[in-house]
């Protein structure tokens, strides 16, 4: 993504190599009048979502090395040429949407961390609830000051561990050729009654497909028809999650139906699940999935899926769960599940199997693809009465090579009544989602960083981290030649164009004190 300011422009003319210099370098101007020159502010920590941790982990690093001008690794024409470190927090307290949520604020009666954590990360952008959480926290009639600011969009793929003794395999059609891969396509409805428990086993999965138009001739080959008839464990987020929003948000669209919800207790079991400072508990109760995408709900299933929590807080610790619980299916984004090695002996040193990519790319009936026990699966690319085809969450599919998020072409919708996207970045986005009918893959979705447009009026805040904050949000969310660095075989996805626009107006309005 390219952003460019009417101070930013640089005149199309020739210039010596000093004159450019002094043209563009960027410390001349911060985005507020009142921040510090850029790269004079002070070392910076951001925490929360794993769905962006691999990239902003590699960001925080890129920042203090990288030669472009809008970077701060004390080079000539990097403002003061100072080296302002910054962190990104992904583990353990730090981990999850939900801890930058309630870590600035938001449904919590605990304390807000302002002055340890200057940015946060998170996939479920605030609610207006949360947003109006948040800013009851800034002194001095500073209002509207929240800003959520669009960095990435991802996939967040399904991922499939089969029961011991079974293989998978699907025939699909592309462009007048069959393909055959080693692996299972799934089709909307299947993957959302999987997790309402109205699919219990694989065979009652297959049977799904095939009555739902059966586009991809599924297969399953196990040793025994016990293995076939195995019953399949949902795997889910342990804690408040933005990729469980993104998730949830995908199975409303394909059915808004209620259904009974788990009760959901002050105290959460296992250890490390709970509502960060939620004071309200709830009964069983029929809603839509709607209604536990966020918030203090996020971690609420219905009752009959019978759900396994991820072994960590995180989505490594629902890629992990699913290696290990065999017959399991479960949701990760697409970074971290080729992060942690999900495929069928990738990591596993006493499986010794070679990976490759598990799709037959000539078109070929006559061979089949690597028939693995553990790959993410192929998702129905629209929604029409009959299924017309299946995409994957990765532009190489599965395979070990790191490649793009198969989102470029994601077409975003607001909630019903709104356009899309919000007019500024101070407005709410929590109802931004990828819309059901893709010619992509469908379950992809935006992810934010959380900043101040006033930071003095938060508790604990000072104009150094305030100037940093602003420096690498507007290093890190521009193109590697106006100023950031490329998402180009990351695993991500850059925003779409409609975006970019309101990103820059909300990067330009950060300050410390002035609005």
């Amino acid at each position: 993504m390219t952003f460019l300011s009417g101070r930013r422009l640089i005149t199309a003319c020739v210039v010596t190599a000093a004159a450019a210099v002094a043209v563009v370098a960027p410390g001349t101007a911060s985005a507020s009048p009142d921040l510090l020159q850029q790269c004079a502010g002070a070392a910076i920590k951001g925490h929360g979502s794993t769905f962006q941790a691999p990239i902003l982990v590699k960001w925080a690093e890129e920042f203090n090395t990288s030669k472009n001008l809008f970077a701060c690794a004390g080079l000539e024409g990097q403002g003061s040429k100072g080296i302002p470190k910054v962190e990104y927090l992904h583990t353990g307290a730090d981990a999850g949407s939900g801890a930058c949520l309630h870590g600035w604020g938001a449904e919590s009666t605990g304390a807000t961390d302002y002055g340890e954590f200057g940015f946060c990360g998170t996939d479920e952008a605030p609610n207006p609830t949360q947003k109006t959480e948040i800013e009851k926290h800034a002194t001095g009639g500073e209002t509207d000051s929240l800003e959520t600011i669009p960095v990435m969009q991802g996939a967040v793929a399904i991922v499939v561990h089969l029961p011991v003794g079974c293989l998978a395999s699907s025939e699909i059609e592309k462009s007048g050729k069959i393909f055959l891969l080693g692996r299972l396509v799934l089709d909307d409805s299947s993957i959302d009654k999987v997790y309402r428990g109205e699919i219990a086993n694989w065979k009652q999965l297959l049977e799904n497909q095939e009555k739902e138009g059966g586009a991809g001739k599924d297969k399953l080959v196990c040793k025994t028809e016990a293995e076939e008839e195995k019953m399949i464990t949902p795997v889910v987020r342990l804690d408040h999650s933005g990729t469980t929003h993104i998730f949830k948000a995908f199975l409303e669209q394909v059915d808004s139906t209620p259904v009974m919800m788990e009760e959901y207790p002050e105290t959460l079991t296992p250890a490390g699940r709970g509502k960060s400072g939620c004071t309200k508990s709830f009964g069983e109760e029929s809603l839509p999935w709607k209604e536990v995408a966020e918030g203090c709900q996020n971690q609420r299933w219905p009752k009959a899926a019978k759900v396994e929590f991820g072994t960590e807080k995180g989505n490594p610790g629902v890629i992990k769960a699913v290696n290990n619980i065999e017959s399991s299916i479960g949701y990760a984004d697409l970074a971290v599940a080729r992060e942690e090695a999900f495929f069928s002996g990738r990591g596993y040193a006493e499986k010794k199997v070679t990976i490759k990519a598990g799709e037959n790319k000539k078109g070929s009936a006559t061979k089949v693809g690597e028939q693995n026990v553990e790959f993410w699966a192929e998702v129905q690319d629209s929604a029409t009465p009959k299924i017309t085809g299946f995409a994957d969450p990765s532009t190489d599919g599965d395979a070990e090579k790191i490649a793009s998020s198969n989102c470029k072409n994601t077409v975003f919708s607001n909630e019903a009544g709104k356009k899309f996207p919000p007019a500024s970045t101070r407005e709410p986005w929590n109802q931004a989602k990828a819309e059901l009918v893709q010619t992509g893959y469908a379950i992809c979705g935006l992810t934010y960083d959380l900043a101040l447009r006033q930071y003095k009026f938060y508790p604990g805040t000072t104009k150094e981290e305030a100037t940093t904050v602003e420096n690498f949000l507007r290093w890190a969310t521009n193109t590697k030649a106006e100023g950031g660095e490329s998402l180009k075989n990351t695993d991500y996805e850059k925003l779409p164009s409609t975006i970019v626009k309101e990103d820059e107006k909300g990067l330009e309005e950060i300050g410390f004190e002035t609005a």
